[in-house]
């Protein structure tokens, strides 16, 4: 099957322009027909058949809680990895096929993928792949869906390749309090840990005298997880000091980290969206649930897998070309004496 190029989808688009005026066309789109209207939809059908090809979906129940991209005919089905493992007693779903029983291979920490083994035969898979994807090209990923129709969706690479750096913080584990003091000493944080306690007045940190909360956050500042960071404070009227190794404040906190104010009007986002070693940033309308399909170019040629929603405007995905290292990652590793795929329970 061959699939349009940009070229081609033009003259396309304006062949079908007098039946979109019979429908009560007036010269412009709104932007959800834009993106996603009737004539759009009609230049794009063969990428439409393509995800259909290229897409399992994980149910939990009645709902869809992550996508995967189907590598192999014989099964092998790549997703995210922190969504896969957030569900339990989980239905793959691949066109109207149901596989109640799959295999998880094994997980790369690196790239969020989870390899899963469903036991199928000749499935439409993998077709053609592009290492292409400059910014600015047109992608196709897969929109709601139900069981017997799939809906594509249109954006924009939207940056140019590039890794995507840990964003977690150090976490101390208190509140601080004024003048300059720690009220609150949070219950086995790295503070508590390290004998901290609510009143302790603070003097120095790191042998900078503190007199004001504002001179501590420039030191905490440049700390990274891991190192030590001594506090000498007053406690009923004694000098004492300690040693606080600094945690993770994701792993602290997990799903209980405070938002910023893009994610609080996002409409949700996906568990790691940070920590990549390289993605392709585009501008989808999408899901955070759908996440871990494929990501198509107008070739139809698959350039990534979705590997994260961001927030309202921005998803990555991974390219292909990484997908495909991690995954002989994995299977490397599975072959490795005393590992053992896991099954679906």
């Amino acid at each position: 099957m061959k699939f349009p190029s940009c070229a081609c989808l033009l003259p396309l688009a304006c062949s079908l322009i007098p039946s979109a005026l019979s429908e009560g066309f007036n010269g412009s789109l709104d932007f959800e027909q834009r993106i996603n209207g009737k004539i759009v939809l009609k230049t794009i059908e063969p990428i439409r058949q393509r995800l259909q090809e290229l897409s399992a979906v994980f149910f939990s129940g009645h709902d869809v809680v992550v996508y995967g991209v189907i590598l192999s005919p014989d099964g092998y089905i790549a997703t995210k990895a922190s969504e896969f493992h957030s569900h339990q007693n989980l239905v793959i779903r691949i066109g109207s096929a149901k596989y109640d029983h799959f295999k998880e291979i094994g997980t790369d920490p690196a790239t969020d993928i989870a390899l899963i083994k469903v036991d199928a035969a000749s499935l439409d898979a993998p077709g053609p792949v592009s290492h292409e994807a400059a910014m600015g090209t047109l992608v196709v990923s897969n929109g709601s869906t139900t069981r017997s129709s799939r809906r594509p969706q249109i954006g924009t690479i939207s940056a140019a390749q590039r890794p995507i750096p840990n964003g977690d913080t150090a976490y101390m584990g208190v509140i601080f309090g004024t003048p300059c003091s720690i009220q609150e000493v949070i219950k086995d944080g790295p503070a508590a840990r390290a004998g901290a306690m609510a009143g302790d007045e603070i003097l120095s940190v790191d042998g900078t005298p503190i007199t004001t909360l504002e001179a501590v956050s420039p030191i905490l500042s440049k700390k990274k997880i891991g190192e030590p960071v001594t506090l000498n404070v007053k406690r009923k009227g004694k000098k004492i000091s300690y040693t606080i190794t600094l945690g993770s404040r994701r792993q602290a906190l997990g799903e209980n980290t405070p938002q910023n104010p893009n994610d609080q009007i996002s409409g949700g986002f996906s568990r790691r969206r940070d920590d990549f070693p390289m993605v392709l940033q585009h501008d989808t309308p999408s899901r955070y649930t759908l996440m871990g399909g494929p990501l198509l170019n107008l070739r139809g040629e698959l350039v990534g897998m979705n590997i994260a929603r961001v927030n309202r405007a921005e998803n990555y995905a991974l390219p292909i070309r990484v997908v495909q290292e991690s995954v002989q990652r994995i299977l490397k590793n599975a072959a490795q004496p005393g590992n053992k795929p896991q099954g679906n329970s």
